[in-house]
Formats: C-alpha cells, sequence, structure tokens
C-alpha cells in the first residue's frame, strides 16, 4: 500500500505540473494558481487532520521554523507551477526535480553525512545534466521560467533537511498543514503587493487552476501515507515518476517535445537521483543486517 500509495502521488503531482499548462493558455498568472492550489491544499489537510484525530497544536519553540519553512514551501509552490507560464512542462518538471541533488550537495557541503566515492559520481552525473539542459535552454527559453524552477527546486532541498531535523519528532501531517497555511499567507501577500494577479479568460482555463489544485490536494496525503508505510527514501524513489508522468502527458495534451540536448540532460539527473536513493537503500539494507541478530 505504501509503494502503491508513492507511485499515485508521484502521478498526481506530475499531473497537477501538467494540466496548469491550460490555465497558462488561457491566460492566468502563476501567483493564482499557485494560491488556489494552496487553499485546497490547506482545506484537504485540515479535513484529514481533523477526521484523523490529530492535536493541532505544535511545540512554541518550533514557531520561527515553521514561518521560515513555510515561506520556503510558498517559494516551492510558486516556483514549480509557475515555471510552466513560461517554459514548457517538461523542461519545467525536470529543473525542479533537481531538489534530490541539491539535498545531496548541501548535505555534503555541510557534513550532515559522510559521503561515498559512488554517491560523489552520481551527484557529478546529475549535474552534468543539469549542466546539458540548462546549456540547451540559453537563449531558446525564456529565463524566468528556468529562475522559477532552479530556486523552487532549492527552497524544496532546504526544506527538506530543514524539516528532517527539526519537525521529526512532531506528527507530520499536522506539520504540513501548519506549513501550508504559513504558505498560502505568503503567497496572498506576494499576490497583494509583488505579482500581477490574471484570471483565465474561458473555462478550460479555470479547468486547469482547479485541476492543480484538485491533483496536488490529493497527491499530498497519499505521499504522507507513503512516507508512513515505507520511509522517506523508498517512498523519494517511487516518486521519481513525477517528471516523467508530466512530460509524458504534456507531450499527450499539448504536443510538447523537449530537445534532444534537453532530454538527454534529464535522463543524466533522474539517472543520478536513481542511482543516489538505490546507494542510500543498499547502504541502509547492509546497516540493518549487519545489527539484526539471526533467528
Amino acid at each position: 500500500m505504501g509503494l502503491v500509495a508513492a507511485l499515485l502521488a508521484g502521478v498526481l503531482f506530475g499531473t497537477a505540473v501538467a494540466v496548469s499548462r491550460y490555465a497558462y493558455d488561457s491566460g492566468a498568472s502563476g501567483i493564482l494558481v499557485a494560491g488556489f492550489r494552496s487553499i485546497i491544499v490547506v482545506v484537504v489537510l485540515a479535513v484529514v487532520v481533523k477526521i484523523a484525530g490529530h492535536s493541532w497544536s505544535l511545540p512554541r519553540n518550533l514557531i520561527p521554523l515553521l514561518i521560515l519553512n513555510g515561506i520556503l514551501m510558498a517559494v516551492m509552490t510558486y516556483g514549480n507551477i509557475g515555471a510552466v507560464e513560461f517554459i514548457s512542462v517538461g523542461l519545467a518538471s525536470l529543473l525542479f526535480f533537481t531538489f534530490p541533488v541539491i539535498i545531496a550537495l548541501l548535505v555534503m557541503i555541510f557534513r550532515i553525512e559522510r559521503v561515498s566515492g559512488a554517491k560523489l559520481f552520481a551527484i557529478g552525473l546529475a549535474f552534468a545534466g543539469i549542466a546539458a539542459m540548462l546549456g540547451a535552454s540559453i537563449g531558446n527559453v525564456d529565463w524566468r521560467g528556468t529562475a522559477f524552477s532552479l530556486v523552487a527546486a532549492i527552497a524544496t532541498a532546504v526544506n527538506a533537511i530543514m524539516i528532517a531535523r527539526y519537525f521529526a519528532r512532531v506528527n507530520i501531517l499536522v506539520a504540513t498543514l501548519h506549513l501550508s497555511i504559513v504558505a498560502l499567507i505568503t503567497l496572498v501577500l506576494i499576490a497583494a503587493f509583488v505579482a500581477e494577479v490574471r484570471l483565465p479568460s474561458t473555462s478550460g482555463g479555470w479547468w486547469g487552476v482547479v485541476g492543480v489544485a484538485v491533483f496536488q490536494a490529493a497527491g499530498t496525503p497519499l505521499y504522507m501515507v507513503a512516507l508512513a508505510r515505507i520511509g522517506a527514501l523508498k517512498a523519494g524513489m517511487a516518486t521519481n515518476i513525477q517528471p516523467v508522468t508530466a512530460i509524458f502527458e504534456a507531450w499527450v495534451l499539448f504536443g510538447e517535445v523537449l530537445s534532444a540536448l534537453q532530454a538527454i540532460g534529464g535522463a543524466m539527473v533522474l539517472i543520478g537521483i536513481g542511482l543516489m536513493q538505490w546507494i542510500d537503500l543498499h547502504g541502509r539494507t547492509s546497516v540493518i543486517t549487519q545489527i539484526t541478530p539471526p533467528d
């Protein structure tokens, strides 16, 4: 059930990015799509927490970190969804999905854990893929979309490390609800003072706005179930299907095709991420085998 939940969550997240194209083709702005998505996610998480009977309170000492991580979540949401306003679904998905590589790099730089030679090779392979994608995109795509995706990836990486370090002892659903509320407030402030809010001009555009919200709201609880059932590592490996789903659906729905170099770079990134996760999983399995006494 955990594996199925993770795979389905990855498909839903990828589909959310793909259908956002309907909203943008109808004139909607990224901040509108991201904001509406956050409203629905907050409502869904509140209902899930209420049904599960969890307390809504969190330790007071976590409030500053909660605000910081909520702002990072807003950047992640706006950047991931908003990038499609300027660049293709496939490129936006691949650039955003570099966040596991950025996590590995930050972990190595700040010496949070030791990094083996094999993992260094995987990180190098993934960054070579990123360089290939960016090199193929210079002068050919809107720089704003590239910046949105990469900034969102960095925010996601920092957010993940901080949540793992400081929120490990609190209920993940409750923490995510509070983070989502802070993210929603941040997006509302951005909409009020910085970004331009544009509504879609067609019913199809509105379906795109609603689709993003519904697919991401449905995927979030499933991903939480996967985390509880099979752990972050296996859940993360399963959600590697997310950019593949977005690329395939963008091709089917809109005829979007990546350039050869972008596709090769994206494949290198996904292979590097998969290799890093396999190394982590293999290492963790070996440790468990060593410390578990025979029956």
